[in-house]
């Protein structure tokens, strides 16, 4: 069952104040790192924590996101365990944000399903009022259309964006931040300003 977005202005920005506080501490944005320094990243959470949400002892200052990677929505049978456990994450104060999740179209389930679980990742942001940290492979086509139909308030990250910089002009303009890896392309870097410039270290 489809998630419905309850939120309000208050939320939304709730949502970018903490944003804007991380960007004075937070030194990457997303890494698969678990033991992570406290207070300097984002730690993007295994997949096995969405199965067994209740197993999960975050660390004492440390930040968490959760989600669904694209590449996981091969798993049909189980994504309704999977949201569940998702929102089960989202009471923990100690998990700041969604994401991974996205588009692929390299790898994943078929196109539409990804953007279907995608959809209901960025209405359970907007409930939440948690900033979204996106994965986005050859698709940023269909990502731009659905958050223009969605109607977003809540911050979104592309993460681990290599794009060029006439991408990385239209992701910003539509009001995208972007997150720079270890490999990217300069002049996309120097396009985005540093209030919407993320770093990260993702699986380095």
């Amino acid at each position: 069952m489809a998630t419905t977005p309850c939120h309000s202005q208050g939320d939304a920005q709730q949502a970018t104040a903490s944003l804007q506080d991380w960007a004075g501490r937070i030194a990457d944005v997303h890494t698969h790192r678990l033991d992570a320094p406290e207070g300097t990243a984002i730690i993007n959470l295994p997949i096995e924590i969405l199965r067994d949400p209740f197993a999960f002892k975050p660390r004492p200052g440390c930040l968490y996101s959760a989600g669904i990677h694209p590449w996981d929505t091969t798993e049909r049978d189980g994504l309704e365990g999977l949201f569940a456990g998702l929102e089960a994450l989202m009471k923990q104060p100690a998990v700041v944000a969604i994401g991974e999740c996205g588009l692929d179209r390299l790898r994943g389930a078929d196109l539409d399903l990804q953007a279907e679980v995608l959809r209901r990742h960025l209405a359970l942001a907007e409930q939440y009022s948690r900033p979204v940290i996106l994965h986005c492979v050859r698709a940023f086509d269909l990502l731009l259309k659905i958050k223009k139909a969605q109607r977003l308030t809540v911050p979104l990250i592309v993460h681990g964006f290599r794009g060029h910089a006439a991408l990385a002009r239209q992701l910003l303009n539509a009001g995208f931040d972007l997150s720079f890896g270890r490999k990217y392309q300069e002049e996309a870097y120097q396009a985005t300003p540093p209030a919407r410039r993320w770093r990260e270290t993702d699986t380095d």
